[in-house]
């Protein structure tokens, strides 16, 4: 294939890519563009004049653009733990203050997982970059409402209500960045039953 035809495709599948990453899937546009850059990337070295990738060469291609991914995730959460922690720190109320306690172990939890294996990223981006920056933004509303004279009691009340449903929300993530693992688990699994039921209906 010709490199002009290679580009032409690579860009096309990386046009098509950065709407899909920023809009069906919600992730920040800085973000949906570094993972379509290396979608690029990886489809011009793919298709480029006598095929100058190796399989080996074509597998670290597929890997850079997932550690770029998870990378970005982590950044968008790592500030967000950031406020979360500094928010804490100032409110004076003991439950909300439990609440978010809650809310940084679990996402510390999911950032360190996510971290030694960039495979989990995608299962918990929802966590990543919408529920933690929104769990940080809800903790900062809360401290200006601690600030006033006589706080809203009902915005005080929906408040405890959005963190508690956060508090379930962050439960279930927690759950979800090992499924790489679990779904791992369910193809050894099935492999072995089929061997055991094979081997075993064998026998005399």
């Amino acid at each position: 294939m010709g490199r002009g035809t290679a580009t032409l495709l690579a860009a096309v599948a990386a046009a098509l890519a950065l709407p899909l990453l920023a809009l069906g899937l919600n992730l920040p546009w800085w973000l949906a563009l570094v993972v379509a850059v290396a979608v690029f990337g990886g489809i011009w070295l793919v298709l480029k004049p006598g095929g100058g990738l190796g399989p080996g060469l074509t597998d670290e291609a597929v890997l850079d653009a997932r550690s770029a991914t998870a990378q970005g995730l982590l950044l968008e959460a790592a500030n967000a733990i950031d406020r979360l922690r500094k928010a804490r720190r100032e409110i004076k109320d003991a439950p909300m203050r439990t609440e978010i306690a809650h809310l940084l172990e679990v996402g510390d939890k999911v950032v360190r997982e996510v971290r030694e294996d960039p495979n989990r990223a995608m299962a918990v981006r929802r966590l990543l970059t919408f529920y933690l920056p929104n769990a940080a933004s809800v903790a900062d509303g809360w401290r200006t409402l601690e600030a006033r004279a006589v706080p809203s009691t009902e915005r005080m009340t929906q408040t405890r209500e959005v963190m508690g449903g956060l508090s379930q929300a962050f439960a279930k993530y927690a759950d979800d960045v090992a499924e790489p693992e679990l779904q791992t688990l369910d193809l050894d699994l099935k492999v072995l039953k089929d061997a055991l039921k094979a081997d075993l209906s064998n026998t005399p």
